[in-house]
């Protein structure tokens, strides 16, 4: 589902130095389940038609229960759920489907034109009687659902209920009107991962007044559905298998991490034309009410996790549109990654992540030249800041793998506390430097969440 971006590099020698890069590939994510994964996703129907109008999808009647295809019943229960979020807005969100006509696909042949899902969210009025957005597709949630599993220590089969999880955003719901607009944040999942991978904190800070655009970097992501019911999978990882040499394999990673940033680019210039009141979609389907002058795109804010972490850091520092980043959890890979910052940045550790482990961490750290804080989470571990995290519990039965195995990946932290730690520091950072408003957080220790301890 996910991998770190030192585990991108699987077995072989780390991209920024020290052991980091030759742990495990297991040892830090749940990554895609190799050719396995790849064949049965290959197979997979395409399950989930999103509506014209909204971007919802509906599981076709005729669609029986069959060999590692969960009955109806077992679907609408969902194996976990998303907390409440905590701010003051209700949530809307809308899928774009968006096409670069100036880049060509680099993963894929022949070229195509470089295609992107992304999802908007963003603060509503009025979103009663709409449905609510489903965490993945039905479509897309049988190939993450097998490697989640296999990736955890277990047989690959679909995770029961996966598609029957929702957020809290109601589909196509009218956008809030806003003096000036709302402020705007982009998200960069990590590598492998969905675009809503972190859709707890992502709707959490959205809650609070913002508006959030998430991407799925495509044949990067798992698995990325398009409105015409495509599916496209992940190409890159037997690409990387072809790589043996160290070298060549830091060359392949800032090249993905210079992907990932022109696809943040791009859609950072369709937001301005959904600001003044153009269709960026490409099937110029139906959207919100509400999306002219919503956005203010002066000061625009970013955060990923893992390989999405390093994809802030490089358009950071490429586009002066970036005023404040995140990294959550990941080695700053990118051609720049060490050049340094003067705007604001946090960096976010789980608790094995240190600079000992991973000097590319520790140089970058010591190059920010703005506003910038490093600070560790006790008890996470690298996917703590996915939202599989609150499956944790449920995973040792589902996958029929011990306990420990679990606690190995996700860390002994409590998932549901996960979530609340990160999104109290990643809501508290934008909210100071987006929105000026300061909520001392990053004063020093918070006896709120003494998980977080400041290592600079």
């Amino acid at each position: 589902m996910i991998r770190s971006n030192d585990d991108l590099l699987t077995d072989h020698a780390p991209v920024g130095g020290g052991d980091r890069g030759r742990m495990p590939r297991r040892r830090f994510v749940l990554s895609v389940a190799a050719t396995a994964g790849l064949t049965l996703l290959a197979g997979t129907p395409a399950a989930a038609r999103p509506s014209a109008t909204t971007g919802a999808s509906t599981t076709p009647p005729s669609e029986a229960p069959g060999p590692g295809r969960p009955s109806a019943s077992a679907r609408t229960t969902a194996p976990f759920a998303l907390p409440a979020t905590t701010g003051d807005y209700p949530i809307g969100t809308v899928a774009l489907h968006l096409i670069d006509p100036n880049r060509t696909d680099p993963w894929v042949t022949p070229a195509t034109r470089r295609e992107l899902m992304v999802q908007l969210w963003y603060p509503t009025e009025h979103p009663d009687n709409r449905l609510l957005a489903p965490w993945l597709t039905p479509a897309e949630a049988g190939p993450v659902g097998r490697d989640l599993i296999e990736t955890v220590g277990g047989t690959p089969r679909e995770v029961p209920g996966l598609a029957a999880v929702r957020t809290h955003a109601r589909l196509g719901a009218p956008v809030a009107i806003r003096r000036g607009g709302w402020p705007v944040v982009l998200f960069s999942p990590g590598f492998g991962a969905q675009r809503n991978s972190s859709a707890a904190i992502v709707e959490d800070l959205v809650s609070r007044g913002y508006v959030v655009a998430a991407i799925d970097h495509t044949h990067d992501a798992m698995a990325v559905e398009f409105p015409d019911g495509r599916i496209e999978p992940n190409t890159i990882i037997p690409l990387l298998r072809d790589i043996q040499d160290p070298e060549q394999l830091a060359v392949f990673a800032r090249r993905m991490v210079e992907v990932r940033a022109a696809d943040a680019r791009f859609v950072l210039d369709r937001l301005a034309v959904l600001h003044t009141g153009g269709n960026p979609d490409a099937g110029g389907r139906c959207l919100p009410r509400g999306l002219v002058g919503a956005f203010r795109l002066t000061g625009v804010g970013m955060f990923g996790h893992s390989l999405g972490g390093a994809t802030a850091a490089q358009l950071m520092h490429d586009d002066p549109r970036i005023s404040a980043g995140i990294n959550l959890d990941g080695t700053p890979y990118g051609a720049d990654a060490a050049a340094g910052l003067d705007r604001p940045f946090l960096l976010v550790a789980a608790e094995d992540h240190t600079r000992v482990d991973d000097p590319a961490w520790g140089t970058f750290a010591d190059n920010l030249r703005g506003w910038h804080h490093e600070i560790r989470m006790a008890g996470a571990r690298h996917l703590s800041f996915h939202d599989t995290v609150l499956l944790g519990p449920a995973l040792a039965r589902l996958a029929d793998v011990p306990v420990e195995r679990v606690t190995e990946v996700y860390g002994p932290i409590d998932g549901r506390r996960a979530v609340a730690v990160a999104r109290a520091y990643v809501g508290a950072f934008f909210d100071l430097h987006l929105r000026q408003r300061n909520g001392h957080l990053f004063d020093g220790p918070s006896p709120r969440y003494p998980e977080v301890t400041f290592v600079s």
